[in-house]
């Protein structure tokens, strides 16, 4: 069975047995900021075994893209080492939550792996928790596997959970496939150096909510998570020896071949970890992770990195992962849509990231050689391995290819001293992660929304309404009522309020009732769909129950509408003039600002930027009507909409569209049209990251403000120059050159000063075992005005040593010259410079001078 007909025979099969097929999550875990990656199929579910948020349904199915690359769960180390190991693979996964439980998971599993798979039953092995009696006897008894099959095993192999500090846990069963004696006749399921029994599939039977002081209460929905890799299934029914030669990886690997004259067959593991490392980089990229030096990102980037370092040991020295990944879009873009829309975008990052890698390298290059220098002078000839760790760390040199470097060298590596270093990293990695950034949502509101459910939100055609108050919370507790100077959150059973999400920021405004007034300050959404109000008491009391009049501060709202929908305008503005491989990056709209991430992999010169500016306008102008329209997912991706990166979106989404030229996916809040907007300004634009650029920028009655203000600036500081406003930029090119032409002079002054008969610098010479010094201090000398000092005072001594030092302000400059003919006893260029903060101890260094030399000359 080809991986496609695997994946999709497992779903149809549990689909024919009432599961749900749910979409596979992004690997930036969506519903838990306290997990680096999605790293199993259950991790989108936790809320409903916890029973946090209502259970939509019972029985669920999914293909789940996974990613073990950091944190918890990481198998970077290990993968092209192992037949199975892999950073990205996915995950097959049938779940029940407070439905079904082990009877038919257990079942379910034997029938599918025998009757559809057509595994033969009698290589199939069975492990069980040591405890878990209940497993065992269904396994032996109902489904009829030799008890000489059937393995207890501890928690460490057979206790399963939770993915993360917290969530669902419980005992599993895991099917294990014999390959047979001739891998290893000797070998058992607990004692297998050689691989001969492979777990394929994980039946966890998630029992208990693991909480943060370590304690396991019983699950509210106790239930089924199961886990096949199909990668690895894959390789059982094809009958290949490792996954990477199944043909859902191997492809990968014969276009890495098609790039090298190294062949697959005699060293296996860089292409391996190449294609392994393609995939990941090539999901990661299409959800949305950006290349940097923290967090997922960081990984992203070390993942690269090393796939790069691997292809020069296929003698691939110049970017070629951006080709390889072309592939991998190919093979799985047909089941994962994100991977194809955005291509353009994961090739020209990874190409970017690639090029930065190897000038990265050759940094690298450089600061060996001062570190093999310094070991020549002193006589080491081990690099210790802290040293190596840095450069890995901080400039992502690799370990082996220092190793081989050193070694050319007559030097060796102290690999231990790396891998205690590495290790430190890595705790220190790991105590750091503190989450995603995402503020954890507290229990009280979860409780609120299983009990309410979702708000009603009204806020798309008004901007008030009269409304009830179903629920108050203070300082984290459900209160009854808010009096005047309280402040608490305050839930509606239908509001106009928008809550923050997408980028655009919550509404503010006010609740009127007959008893009391308060001020919103804030707007989100903590559970579900289910929208808080902050709130702030101005006057009186306002409890549960209370009829009021909810009004969104309407001059606010409009401004954020004006500057949402320029954001959409300014997005199609950028594809336009700098091509299809821009995608928004992140974004920001307020009431006063707009702030666009978005990909491109070079700054924007000022005129391009006029020309999207320009653009923008031309697009406010044309006063298009702004059309939104409820469709599938599927169709409105089919049309062309623009989605936003590493977004999972329902299966019916909201598509806002303008004119021929902006269509999007989004759920915030738009003006009717375009010509509402008045007019739009760039404010500035900047880098953010590796490949993504921010622009800025304001529109409608903020952008007046920010042009006027920018008029005032202009008129002031052309009243300063003495100036019209119309020939400033003239004005301030002539006071720039009349600066420049008085620099000029105070130099030549500075130099008369110091070189005048007056300075009689050739009375402090010493001479040192047949060698001329001079040390001396200067006075009101900059760098540059000692380096020609020192010029002038060389030619005057002909053979030489020359130690000057200035101060000027808090800023201290040594130079040091060498007559050319001295050169050689030193092993020193003839010139250096150095500079410090500390100017006072100035007279120290000179005075040292004479000493520091004396040892130089030494032989």
């Amino acid at each position: 069975m080809k991986s496609d007909e695997i994946r999709a025979s497992f779903l149809e099969y549990f689909r024919e047995r009432g599961h749900v097929i749910a979409r596979s999550d992004t690997i930036v875990p969506g519903n838990d900021p306290t997990l680096l990656f999605t790293s199993a199929g259950m991790v989108q579910f936790k809320p409903y075994y916890s029973g946090e948020i209502p259970v939509p349904y019972r029985r669920a199915a999914t293909s789940q893209k996974c990613l073990r690359a950091g944190g918890k769960a990481n198998d970077l180390d290990e993968v092209g080492k192992t037949s199975r190991h892999l950073t990205f693979f996915e995950m097959l996964g049938n779940f029940s939550f407070g439905d079904y439980f082990k009877q038919e998971a257990i079942q379910w599993g034997w029938e599918f792996s025998t009757q559809v798979l057509r595994l033969n039953p009698e290589l199939i092995w069975v492990s069980v928790y040591q405890d878990d009696d209940e497993a065992h006897g269904i396994w032996s008894k109902e489904i009829g596997v030799p008890a000489g099959r059937i393995i207890r095993l501890g928690a460490k192999d057979n206790f399963w959970g939770p993915a993360g500090e917290t969530g669902a846990c419980g005992p599993c069963s895991e099917l294990l496939y014999d390959r047979g004696v001739s891998i290893d006749p000797a070998a058992t399921p607990e004692n297998d150096p050689h691989e001969r029994f492979i777990e394929f599939w994980n039946l966890v039977f998630p029992q208990f909510d693991q909480q943060l002081d370590g304690s396991r209460p019983p699950l509210k929905n106790r239930g089924i998570d199961t886990g096949m890799g199909l990668e690895r299934l894959a390789s059982l029914l094809q009958r290949k020896d490792n996954v990477f030669d199944t043909d859902g990886i191997f492809p990968i690997i014969e276009a890495t071949q098609g790039l090298t004259s190294a062949k697959y067959a005699k060293n296996p593991v860089p292409f391996r970890v190449i294609a392994d490392h393609a995939r990941a980089l090539s999901f990661m990229i299409a959800d949305g992770i950006l290349p940097s030096n923290e967090g997922r990102g960081y990984v992203l980037r070390r993942l690269l990195r090393r796939a790069a370092r691997f292809g020069r040991e296929l003698g691939l020295e110049k970017p070629f992962l951006h080709q390889v990944v072309t592939t991998v879009i190919e093979l799985m873009g047909h089941h994962y849509p994100e991977l194809v829309e955005g291509r353009i975008q994961i090739q020209k990052i990874i190409h970017t990231e690639e090029e930065r890698f190897a000038s990265t390298l050759a940094r690298g290059m450089s600061l060996l050689d001062e570190l093999f220098a310094k070991m020549k002078k002193s006589g080491d000839l081990a690099v210790a391995g802290e040293e190596v760790f840095r450069l890995h760390d901080t400039y992502g040199f690799p370990l082996d290819l220092a190793t081989d470097i050193a070694e050319d060298r007559g030097y060796t590596v102290d690999r231990e001293g790396f891998k205690r270093a590495m290790e430190r990293q890595r705790e220190q990695a790991r105590s750091a992660w503190t989450g995603s950034g995402q503020q954890a949502i507290a229990p009280i509101y979860r409780k609120l929304h299983e009990l309410l459910g979702d708000t009603d939100f009204q806020g798309y055609d008004l901007t008030e309404c009269n409304v009830t108050i179903t629920a108050i919370v203070k300082n984290g507790e459900p209160v009854e009522q808010l009096s005047e100077g309280e402040s608490g959150e305050i839930v509606l059973d239908r509001t106009p309020f928008y809550a923050e999400s997408g980028g655009q920021v919550g509404d503010t405004g006010v609740f009127d009732a007959v008893d009391g007034n308060a001020q919103v300050t804030d707007t989100h959404k903590l559970a579900g769909k289910m929208i808080v109000h902050s709130v702030h008491l101005n006057r009186g009391v306002l409890r549960v129950g209370d009829n009021i009049d909810a009004k969104v501060d309407a001059q606010r709202r409009t401004n954020i509408l004006n500057h949402h929908t320029a954001t959409h305008l300014l997005q199609a503005a950028l594809q336009n003039v700098l091509g299809d491989h821009v995608h928004q990056a992140g974004s920001l709209v307020a009431p006063d600002r707009l702030r666009f991430d978005f990909t491109h992999f070079e700054g924007i010169e000022q005129v391009r930027l006029q020309d999207i500016e320009r653009l923008v306008n031309d697009y406010i102008r044309r006063d298009e009507p702004v059309a939104i329209a409820q469709k599938p997912l599927q169709e409105a991706r089919a049309a062309g909409a623009m989605a936003l990166f590493g977004e999972k979106y329902e299966d019916i989404v909201r598509v806002v569209s303008v004119g021929d030229f902006s269509m999007e996916l989004c759920g915030g809040t738009h003006v009717p049209r375009t010509g509402v907007i008045g007019y739009f300004k760039i404010v500035s634009e900047s880098s953010v990251s590796s490949g993504v650029r921010r622009i800025e920028a304001v529109c409608g009655e903020p952008c007046v403000e920010v042009i006027q203000q920018r008029d005032r600036q202009l008129i002031a500081t052309a009243q300063l120059l003495s100036a019209n406003v119309d020939n400033v930029e003239v004005r301030v090119r002539a006071l720039q050159d009349e600066i420049r032409r008085l620099q000029r002079e105070v130099e030549k002054w500075k130099q008369a000063a110091a070189t005048g008969a007056s300075v009689d610098y050739m009375s402090q010479v010493q001479d040192l075992n047949g060698v001329k010094l001079l040390a001396a201090l200067v006075e009101g000398q900059d760098a540059a005005g000692l380096r020609a000092l020192l010029d002038k005072l060389r030619d005057k001594l002909g053979s030489g040593v020359i130690v000057l030092g200035s101060a000027e302000g808090d800023k201290a400059s040594l130079c040091v010259g060498v007559t050319k003919d001295l050169t050689a006893r030193g092993g020193r260029p003839d010139m250096a410079q150095a500079g410090g903060k500390n100017p006072e101890r100035l007279p120290d260094a000179i005075e040292q001078a004479p000493e520091v030399l004396i040892t130089l000359l030494k032989p």
